[in-house]
């Protein structure tokens, strides 16, 4: 049986991320085609702006959690103090 690696704290993140960005290039296409052929393009549009919104907000979730796991990994570490004995 395969082992598997352990997962990064924001890769769910990440793959959201990809989900909905791949959304935003379909959503950007169907403006664009849909301007240049003068039909009307104010829902894809409105939908374009709400995949932008998402991928910043998850943008933000992420950089949060990657901050907490390194403030985390930080306090984990417990300094170590040598004591010089002074001859």
């Amino acid at each position: 049986m395969a082992q598997r690696a352990p997962l990064r704290p924001t890769s769910r993140i990440e793959e959201a991320i990809g989900f909905v960005g791949c959304f935003g290039l379909l959503f950007f296409g169907v403006t664009v085609f849909c301007e240049l052929t003068g039909r009307p393009a104010l829902g894809w549009a409105l939908a374009l702006f709400g995949t932008v919104v998402a991928v910043v907000l998850l943008d933000r979730w992420r950089r949060r959690v990657l901050r907490r796991t390194a403030d985390a990994a930080r306090t984990d570490r417990a300094p170590t103090v040598t004591r010089v004995s002074g001859r």
